[in-house]
Formats: structure tokens, sequence, C-alpha cells
């Protein structure tokens, strides 16, 4: 018994080792990396363990941490700077030195091959964050969005089916 707790404890410290990796590199394309004082604020601990629980693989947890320490560095910037990161997205200015560093965040997570509807979610994200949006407003954005590419799918679908059906129907 004592064995077996062992075992899952090394288990998780695994685990949140592998996520703690991933979050280092989603974040390394930024100017200073990732800074100490944002690990210690943005307590992940509770969603690591229930990712873990739950069978969460932990490139996506990794993700999942990213997009709240995402939320505690735009919420952190004045007027100013969250418009002047806007226009760097608008632009794809690689001058700014923040928005670099979502580029390569962005790069990181196609390579970590997690859910698409992840990567939407942190894009809806940053989105949404950038224009001043309640987390509420930021997370309706997303699902109407994710219920537009369902809708979509389901309409190519069944455009693909009317068309081999076609002889059936006339």
């Amino acid at each position: 018994m004592f064995q077996a707790l062992l075992e899952k404890r090394a288990t998780n410290r695994a685990y949140k080792r592998t996520v703690d990796d991933c979050v280092a590199i989603l974040f390394r394309g930024f100017a200073n990396g990732l800074p100490p004082s944002l690990m210690q604020r943005v307590d992940n601990s509770r969603l690591v363990r229930r990712g873990r629980a739950e069978g969460t693989d932990a490139r996506t947890c990794s993700v999942q941490v990213a997009v709240l320490m995402i939320r505690k560095i735009l919420s952190s910037l004045g007027d100013q700077e969250r418009q002047d990161l806007a226009r760097a997205f608008l632009l794809n200015d690689a001058s700014n030195p923040t928005y670099k560093g979502f580029k390569y965040m962005f790069r990181v997570v196609e390579r970590l091959d997690v859910s698409p509807a992840l990567v939407s979610y942190l894009n809806t994200e940053i989105a949404g964050q950038l224009h001043g949006m309640s987390q509420q407003a930021i997370f309706n954005s997303w699902v109407e969005a994710q219920i537009g590419v369902v809708i979509g799918a389901l309409r190519d679908r069944c455009l693909e089916e009317a068309v081999l059906k076609k002889d059936v129907w006339q």
C-alpha cells in the first residue's frame, strides 16, 4: 500500500514536471521567458491535479495553464500597451516583443498536437483580452465560434450526402 502511494506520488510529480516544461517552452519566445513571479501568481496546482486525475494529456494541460497565465499577462497591460499589442497582431508586427512571444507560442501549440477546440480557445482568449472582454463574454464568443464550426461541418456533410443521394431523391 505504501509502495502504491509512492508510485502515485512519483507519477503526479512527473506529470507536473511535464506540464511545467511544456509551459516553459510555450513562453520561451517572450523576451524574458516566463517570469517566476507570474508562475507564483498563477496557482496552477489545482488545474494540474485535476488534469492528472481526469487523464488529460500533459500537453493539453500545459495549454490550459498557459491560458491562465495569458489572462494575467494581458490583464496587467495598460490601455496603450494593449492597443499596441492589438495593432501588432493586426499588422503582424514582429518588432513588438509580446506579439513575437505569442507568435512563437502559436507555433509551439501547433506542434503539441492538442485539440483544435483548445487552440481556438487560446486564440479567443487572447483576442478577447485585447478587446477588454469579460471572461464570460470571451467564453460565449468561443462557444458561438465552435457552434459555427459544427454547423458548417454538418452542412458540408449534408451537402455531400445530398450529392450522393441525388438520384435516389429525384
